[in-house]
C-alpha cells in the first residue's frame, strides 16, 4: 500500500496505524495542492478496506479492487463542470445496503470542491450519521471551496508539497534519473509528482519544454533571428500540437475501451449505457489533459521569468531551471522589477486557465501585455 506514493509520511502512517487498530474515522477528506496523487492515495486505502489482506496490492482481490470491479469500493467522478445531484442520489440510496463482499463499504469522491450546491447537501446528511461499514474519502485541491459543514464532518489530512529531496528520490527510484537532470526537474516541479512525472516525459520523448524555453528567451527580452517565427504564435504553436496529441491518444484509447465493451456486453441497452459512461469519462480525461497542458505550458514560462528575476537580484544559486543558467545569466539584463511585472501578469493569466476560458486566447492576451511591459521600460 503507497508504495508508488512519495512523500506524505505522516498521513501514510496515520492511514497505516488506523487501519491497523480497526479505528477508521467514517469520512476523510484528502486536500492539499494539485499533482500530489491524493486521489490515487484515497483508492489505495479504499482497497486497504475491502480487500481480506488489508491491501498488499499483489493478489487478486487487491487487483480486482484497484480495477474498480470490487463491488464495496465505488469511486463518483466528475459528470460535466460539476458534481450533481442526479450522482449523490444514488449514494444516498445505497447506504444502507449491507457490503457485499467485504466489511466496509467505500465511497472515494474527488474533486468535491466541484460539488454543486445541492450534490453538496445531500451529502452532507450521509456524511454526519452514516451507518458503522460506511467510509467517505473525499479529495480536493481547494479546499476553500468545499461546503463548510463537509469539512467540519471530516478528518481533514493535509497533503504537502513535495521537497526536492522527495522529489529527487522519486526520480530515482522511478525513473531512473539522477544528476542535473533530476535537479531540474525535481525544482521545476515544485512539489508535485504528478508534473514531475509528465517532465520525465517529456525529457524522455517529444522535449516541448526546450522548444518553450527557446520562445519564452525571446518573449522575454532575447535576440529575435531575422525572419523568424513570431515567439508568442510559435509557443502557442507547441501547445496546439500538444493538445493535438493528447485528443488522438484519447480517441484511440476510447476506441479500444469501446471494442473491449462490445465483447463483455451482448444486450444493445447496456452496451449503449456502458459506452455513453466512457464516451463521458473519455471526454472529461481530454478536458484535463489539455488544461494540464496549458497550465504546464504557462509554468515552464513562469519558471524562466522567476529564474531571470533571481538572476537580476543576483541570487543566481537557486534556479528552477538550474539546467540553463548559462543562458539565464546572459539574458537577465532587465531590472528586478521588470521581470517581477511579468509574473504578476502571468499569474493573472494562470487563475484564468482554471476557468473555462480559450486557453489560447489568453496565452496572447498575456503576450501582449507582456510586450506592453517591455515598451514601458
Amino acid at each position: 500500500m503507497f508504495a508508488g506514493i512519495p512523500g506524505q509520511m505522516q498521513a501514510k502512517e496515520a492511514f497505516a496505524r488506523a487501519l491497523r487498530g480497526g479505528f477508521v474515522s467514517h469520512a476523510y477528506l484528502l486536500a492539499g495542492p494539485e499533482g500530489l496523487a491524493k486521489t490515487e492515495f484515497a483508492r489505495e486505502v479504499g482497497v486497504a478496506l475491502v480487500t481480506p489482506c488489508g491491501g498488499c496490492g499483489q493478489c487478486p482481490a487487491c487487483q480486482r479492487a484497484r480495477r474498480g470491479a470490487h463491488p464495496d469500493l465505488r469511486v463518483v467522478e466528475r459528470e460535466g463542470d460539476l458534481i450533481r445531484v442526479e450522482q449523490i442520489e444514488p449514494v444516498v440510496a445505497d447506504l444502507t445496503l449491507k457490503p457485499f463482499a467485504a466489511t466496509t463499504r467505500v465511497w472515494v469522491i474527488p474533486e468535491v470542491d466541484c460539488l454543486h450546491p445541492a450534490a453538496a447537501n445531500k451529502l452532507l446528511k450521509s456524511i454526519e450519521e452514516p451507518p458503522s461499514f460506511v467510509v467517505f474519502l473525499l479529495v480536493t485541491d481547494r479546499l476553500e471551496r468545499v461546503l463548510p459543514t463537509i469539512v467540519s464532518r471530516c478528518q481533514v489530512v493535509p497533503f504537502r508539497a513535495l521537497s526536492d529531496a522527495e522529489l529527487g528520490g522519486y526520480l530515482r527510484e522511478r525513473h531512473g534519473l539522477e544528476g542535473a537532470d533530476a535537479q531540474a526537474i525535481a525544482r521545476l516541479a515544485r512539489g508535485s509528482v504528478e508534473r514531475a512525472d509528465r517532465l520525465v516525459g517529456d525529457a524522455a520523448g517529444p522535449r516541448r519544454r526546450e522548444d518553450y524555453l527557446r520562445y519564452a528567451a525571446h518573449l522575454t527580452g532575447g535576440a529575435r533571428p531575422p525572419g523568424g517565427p513570431d515567439p508568442a504564435l510559435a509557443f502557442i504553436g507547441v501547445l496546439a500540437r500538444q493538445q493535438d496529441d493528447i485528443s488522438e491518444t484519447i480517441r484511440d484509447d476510447l476506441q479500444r475501451r469501446v471494442a473491449e465493451l462490445e465483447l463483455q456486453f451482448q444486450d444493445k441497452r447496456d452496451l449503449a449505457w456502458q459506452q455513453s459512461r466512457a464516451e463521458a469519462r473519455a471526454k472529461r480525461e481530454e478536458v484535463r489533459c489539455r488544461r494540464l497542458a496549458a497550465q504546464d505550458a504557462l509554468d515552464t514560462l513562469v519558471a524562466w521569468v522567476r529564474d531571470l528575476w533571481v538572476v537580476a537580484c543576483g541570487a543566481g544559486d537557486v534556479l528552477w531551471d538550474c539546467d540553463q543558467r548559462d543562458e539565464l545569466v546572459a539574458l537577465a539584463v532587465a531590472t528586478p522589477e521588470h521581470y517581477a511585472r511579468l509574473l504578476q501578469i502571468a499569474a493573472r493569466t494562470r487563475k484564468d486557465l482554471y476557468l473555462n476560458v480559450d486557453q489560447k486566447l489568453a496565452l496572447r492576451a498575456m503576450f501582449a501585455r507582456f510586450e506592453e511591459v517591455a515598451e514601458g521600460a
